[in-house]
């Protein structure tokens, strides 16, 4: 008698533990499905950035935290990497999208979907304020030029003009292309319209906008060509639409970039 009631305490108490063990686990794959997992570059001035020690902030982060919260997650957890990194963990699904002014160029959009467009832009030439002999990429024949590493624009240079005697320098920072531009160690900065002004602005520095953008495109949130991915990009949609919608796109904009590039100008 007494071995059969030791025998159904141990019966219970093992499926106890084994049905808190499920909860567990259930609950643990909850939280997880609650996270989205974003890439981002982290130093953009007005898009991704850190500033005195607080968390990133910019329109692209606050963008996708107010898509994260219209899709119902709990919360977004940020991977910073250059751009190049940020394309192998979308690969590898360590994270499910970027958000860092991301060109839907052709090349990009035959290996990813890509959502709607949330950033209208375009390639802009930075020089010193006091250089009028650069307006256009046919003026850099012979002179340096900075770029993002790993950036589109540096792989729409390299492609489009081989041979036009332009003598490209990578950097993993603006802030320290900027520097150099200022400093004459380089002649002129390749970036991203939308931001071009700001950063001229915060800098603080002899530099200025010249001419028209060398080529003009927009930006959105990348996925990889699969089930799970197409099924995100869906959601993005929905919630990048009901975005716009309501204005809250325009009001990040203008409170990040002060200006409104969620709509073509």
């Amino acid at each position: 008698m007494m071995t059969s009631l030791k025998t159904g305490i141990l019966a219970t108490t093992l499926m106890s533990v084994l049905l808190i063990s499920g909860c567990d686990d259930g609950k643990k794959q909850s939280d997880e499905s609650k996270v989205l997992h974003v890439g981002t570059f982290g130093v953009s001035i007005g898009f991704s950035y850190k500033q005195n020690g607080k968390d990133y902030e910019g329109y692209d982060i606050a963008t996708v935290n107010a898509v994260a919260k219209k899709l119902g997650y709990d919360k977004v957890e940020l991977t910073t990497a250059d751009m190049t990194g940020l394309f192998g963990m979308l690969d590898a699904g360590k994270i499910d999208t970027i958000a860092n002014q991301v060109e839907a160029n052709d090349k990009r959009r035959e290996k990813y979907l890509f959502s709607q467009t949330y950033i209208y832009s375009g390639a802009q030439l930075v020089t010193r304020n006091n250089d009028n002999s650069i307006n256009s990429i046919e003026n850099l024949k012979g002179k340096r030029l900075g770029v993002d590493v790993g950036s589109s624009k540096e792989n729409f240079l390299r492609q489009n003009y081989p041979n036009a005697g332009i003598d490209i320098h990578t950097y993993d920072e603006p802030s320290a292309i900027v520097q150099d531009v200022a400093l004459g160690r380089i002649d002129a900065y390749i970036m991203d319209r939308a931001g071009a002004q700001l950063l001229i602005d915060n800098s603080r520095l002899p530099l200025k906008i010249s001419g028209t953008p060398v080529y003009r495109y927009q930006e959105a949130f990348p996925f990889v060509k699969n089930d799970k991915g197409e099924a995100l990009r869906k959601r993005f949609d929905e919630a990048l639409t009901a975005l716009k919608a309501d204005g809250t796109l325009s009001k990040l904009s203008e409170q990040y970039l002060k200006q409104d590039v969620s709509k073509e100008q």
